[in-house]
């Protein structure tokens, strides 16, 4: 691999990197400055080193779309709600702007151009680039780009999560308020499961004498079908507590029904939908009259932290019991409920000051 300068008709000086492939073909590009020489002749060795061969030509006939295709057909590794989520981010946000596009032609300026000019939220901006970003990695890894222009794009701050904690006494009103089906409300507050955790729970997954739920499955709802499919991560698969509150609850669920059935079901009998449930309960209307016009369903689960911790949880046991991945989850998440702890840091300095001064 070899920089040579040169001049343009025109008199503009330019850098031209040569290098060889392995079946001996010749290969260049040229570039603006040195600088920028230099820095892809180093990719293109650190790619080379990493076992890829980088052929600028044989990118240009890839496009984004064609390289999309390639990379989903790798992705066996996620659940059918994500796949779906990758097909809808594509689809309606990463196809229009960049789909027929020479995979080689797409730089940082235009992906950051695209990024700036998206209406909507800071999580919202970084998902949709998100797939744009793992395409162009396969892309590097298939030796069509020596390096991915997505890595360095600039995003808005995140807008800072603002949990919502409902009362005992408010979650036995929005449960009231919610009618027969109410006592999901109480199922969710109570056991800090997920909703698809909760609707992919077998009877022979309620045992009311250990006063355990045993978390093995999630469903999730897919193109209006529920889809049976693994917990959130490794850490979902867990054991949950049973408050013996709940027990009857739980036992008027489950009665007369055989162990492979679901535990949780709809009026008719079927796995309980979560839009069929919000809908049936009038959910929107009910939190609005508690106080709480934008409490989500999934706010049950921070309801369960906010309980727990309240009850005297530490850390290890709500990380385990919520099923997360590991206890950093954990505390990043709900490290506002730990913050009238910080007053036993201040107490513990002054009663040290204390005693100082009485020493002396």
């Amino acid at each position: 691999m070899s920089i040579s300068r040169y001049r343009t008709s025109s008199g503009e000086p330019r850098w031209r990197v040569t290098w060889r492939l392995p079946d001996g073909r010749t290969r260049s590009k040229a570039f603006g400055t040195a600088r920028e020489a230099r820095a892809f002749e180093a990719e293109a060795v650190t790619a080379r080193n990493r076992g890829v061969v980088f052929d600028p030509y044989r990118g240009d006939a890839f496009s984004v779309a064609a390289v999309y295709a390639s990379w989903l057909a790798t992705r066996h590794d996620v659940t059918p709600k994500v796949r779906r989520g990758f097909e809808d981010n594509w689809r309606l946000h990463v196809q229009p702007a960049f789909g027929a596009w020479p995979v080689t032609k797409v730089d940082r300026e235009s992906i950051q151009v695209w990024v700036n000019a998206m209406g909507c939220a800071p999580r919202t901006r970084r998902w949709r680039h998100s797939l744009l970003r793992m395409i162009l990695a396969h892309a590097v890894a298939e030796g069509l780009l020596v390096k991915n222009p997505a890595e360095r794009t600039v995003f808005p701050p995140l807008d800072l999560a603002e949990h919502l904690y409902l009362t005992h006494e408010e979650v036995a009103d929005l449960a009231t308020r919610c009618g027969p089906q109410g006592d999901i409300v109480r199922i969710l507050a109570y056991t800090g499961l997920r909703w698809g955790e909760l609707t992919g729970l077998n009877v022979s997954d309620v045992d009311l004498g250990r006063r355990r739920i045993s978390v093995r499955r999630s469903m999730t709802q897919v193109g209006g079908k529920l889809v049976t499919g693994k917990p959130k991560s490794r850490a979902g698969i867990r054991s949950v507590p049973l408050p013996d509150s709940l027990v009857g609850v739980l036992a008027a669920r489950i009665e007369g029904r055989v162990r492979t059935e679901a535990a949780i079901t709809s009026p008719k009998g079927a796995r309980l939908s979560r839009e069929n449930w919000v809908r049936a309960v009038r959910w929107r209307e009910q939190v609005t009259a508690l106080g709480y016009p934008t409490l989500r369903v999934h706010d049950l689960r921070h309801t369960y932290a906010s309980l727990a911790r309240a009850a005297g949880a530490d850390l290890r046991l709500l990380q385990v019991a919520m099923g997360h991945s590991s206890i950093t989850v954990t505390a990043h998440t709900y490290a506002d409920l730990f913050d009238g702890e910080l007053d036993a840091v201040a107490d513990a300095l002054d009663a040290r000051l204390t005693e100082i001064r009485t020493d002396r």
